[in-house]
């Protein structure tokens, strides 16, 4: 089973949380993952340092930061900074649903054991968000 949370601690939550769920669901259904527990959090700039000061040891503002919860099981936290992802849609001449979506299939994937730390893992990581960001974008 799925169990997909959706909380705005700051800001506004850019995208209806059953969107939310369905774009977890269809990146699971591809990763062949059958259990999980996903909590995103949208927050915004101020938030999102402290988080990455704190925890990450990172003086600076992201777009999202995703924390595993169980190394044997696939549970994360998955903080979005809405000014950042507004920001990065304008940047990136996107909407802000795209983008939205970019976001949550980045913290699905770090969940699921993909890393982006070197060069050769952030560009397979890159190519499949891509991809499922290309084909979410293009369902209704």
């Amino acid at each position: 089973m799925i169990v997909v949370d959706v909380t705005s601690a700051a800001g506004h939550l850019s995208m209806p949380k059953a969107s939310i769920r369905k774009i977890v669901g269809f990146v699971c259904g591809k990763e062949k993952v059958k259990k999980a527990e996903f909590s995103f959090v949208t927050v915004n700039d101020v938030m999102i340092r402290s988080i990455n000061k704190k925890f990450l040891k990172h003086d600076y503002v992201t777009d999202v930061i995703t924390f595993p919860l169980e190394k044997e099981a696939f549970v994360a936290e998955i903080y979005i900074n809405t000014q950042q992802l507004k920001r990065q849609a304008i940047e990136n001449r996107v909407t802000m649903k795209n983008e939205m979506i970019r976001l949550i299939v980045h913290g699905i994937l770090h969940t699921l054991g993909y890393d982006d730390r070197t060069v050769a893992t952030k560009k397979e990581m890159d190519a499949v968000q891509e991809r499922y960001v290309t084909e979410l974008s293009l369902k209704k």
